[in-house]
């Protein structure tokens, strides 16, 4: 191809120049040197028609060495053998016409070197300028030693000789395999310059004596046929032709590819596909690829769509007489589009043929002969192009359905004032020129400072089982190795990484763009060509990225594509993906619960199977694991998913814009995801275990999950996770599988796509029933096996027998939490005469420091359920007292002071959901074990020894919960406010800036709160909220 198009990328556009063959013959030809025009011309010994000249002419550059000209460059001759094809230029040259000025001119002519463009010079053998008046004795080739005084006599016109002017002086003629003398300079009188050429064989070439030089000749350039790949190649996989002041131009609507047909492909007798080139508008994936330019079959053929000749619209409508002879001989039709399986292929040329003239297209039938398009250049017309259809089959009259057959070409015609592609004949028209395609720009598709993150979605493709619609994302389909994949949004979930790719890299010179999955690491780099659809792109050079169809076939399974498409060809949509760093892995919260681990079709499957842990020790030696599953839920086993304090990264760099410069950001891009120690929930036990990548399990001491083996919980769009090991998130890695027959393993490749009857894993969650009410409230719960939850006078946790005393049977309720699915509450009783109020609290933290102190524990070593003196001063903190101390309790310690253990005071309500609709459970939030009762003792256990109560609402609080009183006053003293009359009432003070400073249940009716200096809102519950000055 011409050094033109030998760098694709040079500016915003591609740069496309003339796909011109290297390789140019050489043809004999008579030319009249008054009127050569702008054609080029090869010169050489004269030779008969058809051979090449033994010795040609070509340009070269010398560049002086002497004197004020040292450095400058002049345009002189030699002699080669033969023409250099990959110096072509040199060798031609256009003749230009000059005239000596006098009032019956003489006229001369001069060389323009194509290679150099400026003229040939010879150097005169005297102090000698061009013009009338000049004498010279002789003249010479230059040298690079000429002086100054040589130089001066540098001349460029050739004489013409006299016998060659016609006699009305128009035209004068160098016949072709005759020649001419060439005698540079030439002028009348004595001093005339008579040297002239010599061209030796040898190939010598020099300045002789008159009489001593030989005959040169003129040689056109031939036209040559650009090949399907030279046309492809301008825009690396396909072209568009412009043609100049055209506006309907269906070379110029979209890209187009061509193909060669090298052999005629049959299809029946008589009817085949001819060998030429063809147009393809669209093609099956098979003929996406750069490198692939030929057609080899006819049923790949017939998918393509291509551009035709059209048989019957015949685009001037005047229908005179002078219209209907120009369309019986095969002028101003137009073209159109053509599915393959459409043409006539009928081929056969003898009219005398069995059938012809039924086989024959006929009407709108379009033969197959209308699409094949010969495209012709040559140095003439450089960058020009003509297209020619040599057996076009079309309507010879409007009205009859019989076709004809012309040798047609395709140019610009005005027809009804405007300028239309047409069909016409005669002489070729070299009207086309290569279009531009408009390269995407990078830096158009990146961020001014955060990642460019997008989902790549496939338009190309026609079937249904084609990449049309799928969306790229990187897949395992043998283990050990990833591979670029285009799936449904069946099995595609957007939000997560492992369908999404960030740019992380541009080549701004050749408008190269680097897409990486954000979640794998796996790249891939491509320049796009923009379309007539918004966000939607041609690859135009994937770099031999491949990638393979994954279809969902009915049954359910995932069936790949026999061999990957080349993403080179394929027309793709960017959609700019919503990005969540922790998506596409499990980020559960501490209110997540307990969860059991499910084997089965689908999350909704009856027919499960469960993880379960099994002893195969012996007495006093366990050695559990979990390698056998179990169908009876009954018997599975619940697990704690305990959550890593920091998250784990995947980087990736990503480029963005910076003054409009791209700009890469290293490692920047962030996938998160937590790992999770899987503890197994079995309070039969006092020892704790954890599961180990093995599948056994082990014992940790300190319950520390940091010292357990941790996995990833990969989420996949249908629900299931892949429960990896936590080193092994890879093309080989392993995850947690569990096979028909109930054997489980760990060997699972977690980005293999499981068929719809594949066995996944899924988290169960522990089933809770429906919450209490998330409101603050009064409630006494009364135990379905008779008495009702109370504190005794030791503040422990007790069931009492509903006596006279009621009051101590009715508890507050205020509530935390109440965003999450489940809800919890701090459960709290008032004491007379006091601020604070009592909350349960499960004392395991002080049980386990006061070892030997009774309040804290039973007889039988379990922890008490005991009520802790405190003030609730909002959802997140509870004042209280340690050690006599007064300390705030939170969910963590913080550095202030703060304690942790706050979900020791925690408590969630929920239906057992065992029988009985109006029973409720109560579970600590610490540790989510319930709350059991031991003669009449409450303390926590297992689920399966719960107690159940009835929740017994109260409308107003009972005792020592407070009584109404007529009249509310708020007094602002001194640090605190003192609420009169509001006993049993909830109060909240909050700062003016809207800060709730304390929340409580007065007990008193004379009760005082702290509060701080300033203004501050005081909210009595079932009264309006009042204003109050603290000092």
């Amino acid at each position: 191809m011409n050094k033109k198009i030998s760098t694709m990328f040079a500016s915003t556009l591609l740069m496309v120049g003339a796909v011109f063959g290297t390789a140019d013959a050489q043809v004999s030809k008579t030319v009249d040197l008054y009127n050569a025009g702008s054609n080029y011309y090869y010169i050489g010994l004269p030779v008969a028609a058809g051979q090449g000249s033994a010795a040609y002419l070509k340009a070269v550059e010398v560049e002086n060495t002497v004197g004020a000209n040292e450095g400058k460059t002049f345009i002189s001759l030699e002699g080669e053998t033969t023409v250099n094809q990959s110096e072509i230029d040199a060798y031609l040259f256009q003749i230009e016409k000059v005239s000596d000025g006098a009032l019956v001119p003489t006229y001369y002519f001069k060389l323009k070197s194509k290679e150099y463009g400026t003229y040939v010079v010879f150097k005169g053998g005297s102090d000698l300028t061009e013009g009338s008046g000049l004498s010279a004795t002789s003249l010479n080739l230059i040298t690079a030693g000429d002086d100054e005084n040589a130089v001066k006599t540098y001349v460029s016109q050739i004489g013409i000789d006299a016998t060659l002017i016609s006699p009305d002086k128009k035209k004068a003629e160098v016949e072709a395999n005759t020649g001419m003398i060439f005698i540079p300079f030439t002028i009348a009188g004595d001093n005339a310059n008579t040297n002239e050429l010599k061209l030796e064989v040898t190939p010598e070439l020099s300045v002789v004596a008159s009489g001593s030089g030989t005959k040169l000749q003129f040689f056109g350039v031939s036209t040559e046929e650009v090949s399907a790949s030279d046309l492809n190649g301008s825009l690396k996989n396909g072209f568009i032709l412009n043609a100049k002041d055209v506006e309907d131009n269906i070379f110029a609507d979209q890209t187009i590819k061509a193909f060669k047909v090298n052999s005629n492909l049959p299809i029946e007798t008589g009817y085949t596909i001819p060998q030429g080139t063809y147009f393809a508008t669209s093609y099956p994936k098979e003929l996406a690829a750069a490198n692939v330019a030929a057609i080899s079959s006819a049923d790949l053929f017939r998918q393509c769509t291509f551009i035709a000749l059209d048989p019957v619209t015949n685009l001037n409508t005047k229908k005179d007489d002078a219209q209907k002879a120009d369309q019986k001989a095969g002028k101003n039709f137009g073209l159109k589009l053509v599915d393959g399986d459409d043409f006539n292929f009928y081929t056969e040329s003898d009219d005398d043929a069995e059938g012809y003239a039924e086989k024959i297209s006929q009407g709108s039938q379009v033969s197959v002969y209308n699409a094949i398009f010969k495209v012709e250049t040559n140095k003439d017309n450089e960058d020009k192009y003509s297209l020619t259809v040599e057996k076009f089959r079309y309507k010879k009259e409007a009205d009859k359905n019989a076709h004809g057959e012309a040798t047609v070409r395709v140019g610009i015609s005005t027809i009804n004032d405007k300028k239309v592609l047409a069909t016409t004949t005669g002489d070729a028209q070299f009207a086309f020129t290569l279009g531009d395609a408009p390269v995407v720009k990078p830096i158009d598709l990146l961020n001014d400072s955060t990642a460019s993150v997008y989902n790549i979605r496939f338009i190309s493709g026609e079937k249904a089982d084609s990449e049309k619609g799928k969306y790229l994302g990187v897949t395992v389909q043998t283990s050990g190795a990833y591979i670029f994949s285009a799936q449904g949004s069946a099995i595609a979930e957007l939000g997560n990484p492992q369908y999404q790719f960030v740019i992380s890299d541009v080549n701004a010179e050749d408008n190269e763009i680097t897409f990486t999955n954000r979640e794998t690491s796996e790249d891939f780099t491509c320049v796009l060509f923009s379309t007539d659809k918004e966000n939607q792109y041609l690859v135009a050079d994937g770099n031999s990225t491949q990638f393979t169809v994954a279809n969902l076939t009915k049954d359910g399974s995932v069936d790949y594509a026999s061999s990957p498409m080349n993403l080179e060809g394929t027309t793709i949509e960017l959609t700019k993906a919503t990005v969540d760093k922790f998506a596409g892995f499990a980020n559960r919260s501490e209110n997540d619960g307990y969860t059991f681990i499910k084997f089965a079709l689908d999350n909704v499957s009856d027919d499960n199977l469960f993880m379960v842990v099994v002893d195969n020790g012996t007495l006093g030696s366990p050695a559990y694991d979990v390698k056998k599953a179990t169908d009876k839920e009954e018997l599975a086993s619940l697990f704690e998913l305990v959550k890593s304090e920091k998250p784990e990264y995947i980087r990736n760099n990503y480029a963005y814009e910076k003054d409009d410069v791209a700009t890469i950001k290293t490692k920047a891009d962030t996938v998160a995801y937590y790992t999770y120690a899987i503890k197994w929930i079995n309070p039969e036990l006092d020892k704790v275990y954890y599961l180990k990548d093995d599948l056994s399990l082990d014992e940790v001491s300190n319950d520390d999950p940091e010292n357990a083996d941790q996995f990833i919980i990969k989420e996949n769009k249908d629900g299931s996770v892949y429960i990896v090991k936590d080193d092994k998130l890879a093309n080989d890695g392993g995850a947690i599988v569990c096979d028909d027959n109930g054997d489980v393993a760990i060997d699972a490749v977690p980005y293999i796509i499981k068929d719809a009857d594949a066995v996944k894993s899924y988290l169960s969650a522990e089933q809770l029933g429906a919450s209490l009410e998330a409101k603050e409230q009064h409630v006494a719960f009364k135990s379905t096996t008779g008495g009702y939850l109370s504190m005794n006078e030791d503040a422990e946790g007790v069931v009492a027998i509903k006596t006279a005393a009621d009051e101590d049977l009715t508890f507050w309720l205020d509530t935390a939490d109440i965003d999450a699915t489940l809800p919890s509450f701090f459960i709290s009783k008032g004491v007379k005469d006091a601020e604070e109020r009592m909350f349960m609290y499960f004392a395991e933290d002080s049980a386990d420091y006061y070892i030997n102190n009774p309040h804290y524990r039973f007889d039988n070593g379990s922890v008490k359920m005991i009520f802790k003196a405190g003030t609730l001063t909002n959802s997140d903190t509870l004042a209280t007292t340690v050690n006599g101390k007064a300390v705030n309790v939170s969910v963590k310690p913080n550095a202030d002071g703060t304690l942790g253990g706050l979900n020791n005071f925690k408590f969630q309500i929920f239906k057992a959901n065992e029988g009985d609709d109006d029973a409720y459970v109560i579970r600590c939030k610490e540790n989510n074990e319930y709350l059991t009762s031991t003669n009449g003792l409450l303390t926590l256990g297992n689920r399966a020894d719960a107690i159940k109560v009835y929740a017994e609402f109260q409308e107003a609080p009972t005792a020592n919960e407070g009584v109404e009183v007529a009249a509310i006053k708020v007094i602002a003293g001194e640090g605190n406010v003192t609420i009169a009359g509001a006993q049993g009432k909830k109060v909240v003070i909050s700062n003016i800036l809207g800060q709730v400073v304390a929340n409580t249940v007065v007990s008193s009716d004379n009760a005082t709160i702290a509060a701080p200096q300033g203004i501050v809102v005081v909210a009595v519950e079932g009264e309006e909220a009042v204003k109050a000055i603290v000092k």
